[in-house]
């Protein structure tokens, strides 16, 4: 058997049942769930996972396709990763709704990937069969990959305010972009909140406007006959193109000064793959601080595991493990492909 998505929590077994499990130290008894997950047990060396039979447990042969898993450190450097937001919120606040946001979380940074991996699968097409059309699938994949990311920090948000409600301080806003146009003076006077959250929102207000400014302009583009060019995307066989001053105009900043002088094309056009690899690597990095900024405002609870961390196979990690290469390169020669899939 193969564990392709991450397992569900567990809850209603005996405690006791737990002790069969070697990643798991602390059974918890304030509300949390244990969530489990792939192991490789040291005994015989294979892939094993524990689940449920009534109040009991036992354990069964899965090795993970597409899944979280425990282990001591990272088990197959090409394939796997470490995903800090998702080994925190596993090991010290495993409550049922949170434990359900962040592998929707999960999902989410997973998705900037597959972003990524259709990039290749279309410029694959695009150079066997020269078809302009593919631009169109190319522009509905940028308006997904600026949604997603809005959904990452709402998602972030949600667990956020679950946390903050249970430690009896007031509600905080739904919505990631109302919380990080606030005031530094009113996140700490309505809400409480502690220095370490209040450096995440600032720190990621600039790149979150920016995008969503970025988003506005590709949902809402409307070429007209005052000189504005008729499509959004362009095709070439070293890869994909935005017109930089069409659609980020005025807007290039400390946030996204992603295109080198030596990468812009003489007509101005930039570098797709760039621009989805950018915003890639910044919604990964701000899971990361906010990972650091939870663990310094809300009391980490006492770690499920000890020795034990959570990481996460799929099969669109490798693209997370070269976006700084991607960034790097922009364009890819004609020989070569980074899909996955062919």
């Amino acid at each position: 058997m193969t564990a392709q998505t991450p397992p569900r929590s567990v809850r209603g077994v005996s405690s006791k049942e737990f002790t069969k499990v070697p990643y798991i130290d602390h059974v918890p008894t304030d509300g949390r769930t244990v969530f489990l997950a792939p192991y490789v047990d040291k005994t015989d060396n294979r892939w094993k996972l524990q689940v449920p039979q009534g109040n009991e447990l036992t354990w069964i042969f899965a090795e993970p396709v597409e899944a979280c898993y425990y282990a001591n450190s990272v088990a197959d450097q090409s394939r796997d990763m470490y995903l800090e937001i998702m080994d925190v919120i596993a090991r010290h606040y495993s409550f049922d709704s949170v434990l359900r946001t962040s592998l929707e979380l999960l999902k989410r940074i997973m998705n900037c990937a597959v972003v990524l991996e259709k990039y290749f699968l279309w410029l694959n097409q695009f150079r066997k069969t020269k078809n302009l059309a593919l631009a169109n699938l190319v522009q509905t994949d940028l308006e997904f990959l600026f949604g997603n990311v809005r959904a990452t920090y709402d998602l972030m948000q949600n667990i956020l305010n679950e946390l903050w409600i249970k430690t009896g301080r007031p509600k905080l806003k739904k919505s990631f972009a109302t919380m990080v146009q606030m005031s530094l003076g009113d996140l700490r006077s309505k809400y409480g909140l502690p220095e370490p959250m209040i450096d995440y929102y600032s720190s990621s207000k600039d790149f979150f406007l920016r995008a969503r400014e970025i988003r506005d302009h590709i949902y809402h583009y409307e070429p007209t006959r005052n000189g504005k060019i008729g499509s959004i995307v362009f095709c070439d066989v070293d890869g994909f193109a935005l017109p930089r001053d069409n659609i980020f105009p005025d807007m290039m900043s400390s946030a996204f000064d992603i295109w080198p002088t030596n990468k812009v094309r003489p007509n101005g056009l930039v570098s797709v793959l760039a621009l989805v690899s950018y915003v890639s690597k910044n919604a990964l990095r701000a899971t990361e601080n906010f990972s650091r900024a939870l663990l310094a405002s809300v009391i980490p609870l006492k770690s499920l595991s000890l020795s034990y961390k959570v990481f996460l196979r799929s099969p669109y990690v490798p693209h997370v493990l070269r976006l700084d290469k991607y960034l790097d390169e922009q364009w890819i020669e004609r020989e070569l492909s980074y899909s996955l899939m062919s």
